[in-house]
């Protein structure tokens, strides 16, 4: 038992696999007990029998990219990028910053504790999403653990400039790297340029891969080979 009151008591919550109500203390921003019945905390709430579960994980978003729909048509996904290729030449970094907010806002309030938002770096865009996107971690640091994934969407071997501003993000504060092989005119080359990248800072990858229905194009197999060559098992992804 805590010498002080608990920050928060979670009074009658139900709890997955548990038969019965508990009450769930938290001290310091964390769950410190768990018991059939804890005093009243410094603060105290009734849940009356509602459900307690872990915060929700969103492993993959594109905040720079939400709240567009006004701005774009229907189509598949090449038209999707062709659209964004030029609206984003637009982008200040206080339009990626509102856009950005409403969304983020909103999944915190249903219960969003982690999120990975992949975030677009050419030389349309430059850095300007972003410098919006790590304005955002740092004020919502409270409410959630915001993981920011800079990747070239249309291209980076085909596209000069995108590899310096991808090092650039990540000397900046990114947390990773993504890949969009399937954009670049060389992708095994874009794949090899990014592993290299990861290597140099330490970092994490992230693949825009699995479109294809068909298995041998892919390029997951090139993905699994530099993946073994470099060490970096348990370190890639591929969605």
């Amino acid at each position: 038992m805590l010498a002080k009151p608990f920050d928060l008591v979670l009074h009658h919550a139900a709890l997955r696999g548990v038969e019965g109500l508990r009450d769930v203390g938290v001290a310091d921003g964390r769950i410190a007990a768990i018991a059939p019945t804890l005093p009243p905390g410094t603060r105290s709430e009734d849940l009356g029998g509602r459900l307690v579960i872990p915060g929700f994980v969103d492993s993959h978003i594109h905040l720079d990219k939400s709240c567009l729909l006004a701005c774009c048509g229907t189509g598949d996904l090449k038209e999707a990028i062709r659209t964004v290729s030029a609206l984003k030449q637009g982008f200040t970094v206080e339009d990626v910053r509102q856009r950005a907010q409403r969304t983020l806002e909103k999944a915190i309030l249903q219960g969003t504790m982690h999120m990975r938002t992949h975030v677009e770096i050419d030389p349309r865009i430059g850095l300007r999403s972003l410098e919006a996107i790590l304005g955002l971690k740092r004020d919502y640091a409270f409410a959630i653990d915001l993981e920011i994934c800079v990747f070239p969407q249309e291209g980076m071997t085909n596209d000069p400039g995108t590899e310096e501003l991808l090092v650039e993000a990540l000397q900046q504060g990114a947390d990773l790297l993504g890949g969009c092989p399937y954009t670049d005119s060389d992708p095994a080359g874009q794949i090899a340029r990014l592993f290299a990248i990861a290597v140099r800072f330490d970092v994490d990858l992230d693949f825009h891969l699995d479109f294809d229905l068909d298995p041998g194009g892919s390029h997951i197999g090139e993905v699994c080979r530099q993946t073994v060559a470099h060490g970096w098992g348990g370190r890639v992804a591929i969605g």
